[in-house]
């Protein structure tokens, strides 16, 4: 799947792949902080898979060295640029992040010592919470980013993620048809193809949570639209569409039960790692939006995705 570079350095152990459009700031900061990683630089590579910014946020970037890279194409998605990334770099071993995250100074080291254990290893994505936070920065949080609950489904996120460029290969890299939802089917059909996927604890990116509605609301609704997508054109009915997830309260309840999460405001262990607990206040506000706004803004959606997915079958 390779389009540049036909040699490939000896010493070289990963490529560290970022998608961006109009990043602002964000990717240049990203790469000083990689360029503080405890391992060799002479030993990864950074290619920035550009989605058609148009913002500046990816000039200069790249290094006379070849150690960054920035592979440039038309505005299409990030799983596009994400494999247009892949085929520019030259590593036997991959990690997925993102242009707005902060990796740690031993994220390398942690991420590629937790892929002598497993195949696909999910590290774990700490959020940045300001000091004036909102309700909408604890839904943000308790709805996303936490790897140990969501390998539990054959799922992971590309914000950290480490596993083994023949595996890319072998299940045809991302699904950019669709622009979301793409990383968990992308890590569900690892998984589907034999690979073993692993919470890799101790391989830590930070991660800026959203603190206001309307993106948290975006996220939501776009996120369940690519996968009703998705599921559309496999054939599969959305979980949107089945009628008991229009019940009020049931199905939410029932969600949090089985990933033994706190009903009662948003989840009180996944906040606490990232040093958040709640007030009571705070978890007064957020129930009608746990209960209420959120399971139907999702199952509208979905209801969304179905209808694109039939048009894509």
């Amino acid at each position: 799947m390779r389009d540049m570079a036909s040699s490939h350095k000896p010493e070289l152990s990963v490529s560290v792949i970022v998608p961006a459009r109009n990043p602002g700031e964000d990717a240049r900061e990203l790469v000083e902080c990689l360029e503080r990683q405890t391992i060799p630089r002479e030993r990864f590579e950074v290619v920035i898979g550009d989605d058609g910014s148009s913002d500046g946020g990816t000039e200069g970037l790249a290094t006379t060295d070849g150690w960054v890279r920035v592979s440039s194409g038309p505005p299409t998605n990030s799983y596009a640029a994400r494999n247009r990334a892949v085929r520019a770099s030259l590593a036997p071993i991959l990690a997925f992040c993102d242009a707005d995250c902060r990796p740690d100074p031993e994220w390398l080291e942690r991420g590629l010592g937790a892929l002598e254990k497993t195949d696909v290893a999910a590290g774990f994505i700490r959020f940045i919470v300001p000091e004036k936070r909102t309700v909408w920065a604890l839904i943000d949080m308790d709805g996303s980013k936490d790897h140990e609950r969501e390998i539990l489904d054959s799922n992971a996120e590309t914000a950290n993620l480490f596993l083994r460029r023949e595996l890319f290969e072998r299940v045809g890299g991302f699904d950019d048809a669709i622009t979301e939802h793409g990383d968990f089917d992308f890590v569900e059909r690892c998984v589907a193809a034999g690979a073993r996927l692993m919470f890799a604890r101790e391989a830590v990116v930070s991660h800026p949570v959203r603190t206001r509605a309307r993106g948290v609301l975006r996220a939501h609704w776009i996120y369940c639209r690519g996968y009703a997508e998705r599921a559309t054109r496999a054939g599969k009915l959305p979980e949107g569409l089945k009628l008991r997830n229009w019940v009020p309260l049931i199905q939410p309840i029932r969600a949090r039960r089985r990933y033994g999460k706190s009903i009662f405001g948003p989840d009180r262990r996944w906040l606490a790692e990232h040093g958040v607990y709640p007030t009571l206040p705070e978890k007064l506000l957020s129930l009608p939006i746990m209960y209420i706004l959120l399971p139907y803004t999702r199952g509208v959606a979905q209801l969304r995705g179905w209808w694109a997915g039939r048009q894509l079958r």
